[in-house]
């Protein structure tokens, strides 16, 4: 039974029917014949169960924090102030290897921690940062590689997108996943870091010094910069996670709590209009449409499992079959990575969670632990061809001139650095679990 459902959804997406219709597709096919082989004992007809099954899904609690994240996103894009915050890190940082892209990946730090978007930052930070490293001199695979990585970062720092389903569709706590994220995303960007610094000394031609033509700000300027630029978006980050860690609200209230701020935020820079209250609202309508309809239609897929009972007889078989979880757990991220070279994120998560969580319960493996590693693999997969839709996010922002081969060669050293943080993580699983264990 396994088999035939995996065979038949990818057999349904590769023919190019969209996510949420493939799972949606198959989900109704198997109950529609589970019900004629009375497979499906609850005395409802097998469609009127699997809707039934789709609104309980949907009708989460959990799932409730998506449109607020995304409407975070959409007001700090829509009203330019990232741009204003990119320009106060360029003047900021200064004398660094590989300045510019430092400062991408600082921004992209930034603005993952004000919205859950990864395609997103890629997006916004291709458009803007593209046309200044060029005019700079700065390599095409540097260029796009560091944008890509900046972008991905989103997948990771908290409020994400990706965690708040991964929690909802695993029964895992979402604020301990958004918690979990925090110093593993600090490590990514320091890693990223380091290796720019690094390349960029050992290949200065990556990255020319830039010729400063406007005058160096004094120290003094700089404090005031960051205060004025920087501290306030990064205390929006601050206290949403200050909200979620002292039990005083949960993550759902927490995102309402910074989806007003950003409006109250953007009011105090002097860039509140109706107009983008209209836009931020309408576009983080259709966002979160999109992932809950995914979401719903991913339920039946769980039903089907659990009505066949293939899911607890797997679980059986493997426990019977090997009995080292540091394999079982190798074996899962494998698995991810691998349909990252064929499914997007949602996809993924949507096949492996309702076989993996079984097996993770069964082996005694920490949930917030194995769900950290399980986003950083799956922006790994945003990077690996051929569906990896940060590759061609890049690509449909960047000039002619930039080739796919440019940028599948920038993404190269940043998903052997996603692989070095997976490694780390698996290695020191405190990295995921401290601050959820001081809650």
């Amino acid at each position: 039974i396994l088999a035939i459902m995996l065979a038949g959804l990818l057999a349904v997406m590769f023919a190019g029917v969209p996510v949420a219709f493939s799972f949606f597709l198959v989900a109704g096919l198997a109950m529609f014949f589970g019900d004629a082989l009375g497979m499906t004992a609850t005395g409802l007809p097998a469609l009127r169960q699997l809707v039934l099954g789709m609104r309980s899904q949907i009708s989460s609690f959990t799932f409730t924090a998506i449109p607020f994240f995304v409407i975070m996103g959409e007001v700090f894009f829509k009203s330019g102030i990232i741009k204003k915050t990119l320009d106060s890190l360029t003047m900021v940082v200064r004398k660094v290897p590989g300045r510019l892209s430092i400062v991408t990946l600082l921004g992209g730090g930034i603005f993952a921690a004000l919205s859950g978007s990864s395609l997103g930052n890629t997006a916004m930070f291709g458009s803007l940062m593209v046309p200044e490293m060029t005019r700079r001199g700065y390599s095409k695979s540097l260029t796009t590689g560091s944008i890509m990585a900046g972008g991905g970062l989103a997948m990771i720092i908290p409020p994400s997108n990706q965690a708040v389903m991964l929690g909802g569709i695993a029964g895992i706590p979402v604020a301990g996943i958004l918690l979990g994220n925090i110093l593993p995303g600090i490590l990514m960007i320091g890693l990223y870091c380091l290796y720019v610094i690094g390349i960029c000394l050992l290949r200065p031609h990556y990255a020319p010094r830039d010729v400063e033509v406007e005058e160096a700000p004094s120290r003094g300027e700089r404090v005031k910069i960051v205060l004025r630029d920087v501290i306030p978006l990064l205390s929006i980050f601050v206290v949403i996670m200050a909200v979620i860690f002292s039990g005083v609200g949960t993550a759902t209230e927490a995102a309402a709590f910074g989806a007003v701020a950003s409006y109250v935020l953007v009011a105090a820079y002097r860039r509140f209009s109706w107009r983008l209250v209209w836009r931020t609202l309408f576009d983080s309508l259709k966002t979160s449409g999109m992932l809950l309809i995914i979401i719903a239609c991913a339920v039946g897929f769980s039903q089907v499992l659990s009505l066949t009972g293939a899911s607890r007889d797997m679980v059986a078989a493997i426990m019977g079959l090997v009995s080292s979880k540091f394999l079982i757990v190798f074996l899962m991220y494998l698995i991810v990575f691998i349909l990252g070279l064929f499914l997007e994120q949602a996809s993924i998560m949507m096949v492996c969670l309702p076989l993996f969580m079984p097996l993770v319960e069964a082996y005694g493996i920490n949930e917030i632990w194995f769900a950290v590693i399980f986003l950083i693999m799956e922006e790994v997969g945003q990077f690996t061809p051929p569906v990896g839709m940060s590759l061609y996010t890049m690509k449909a922002v960047s000039p002619p001139e930039v080739s796919m081969g440019d940028i599948m060669r920038g993404a190269v050293p940043f998903i052997v650095l996603d692989i070095v943080a997976v490694i780390i993580v698996a290695a020191v699983p405190a990295l995921a679990t401290f601050i959820p264990g001081l809650m």
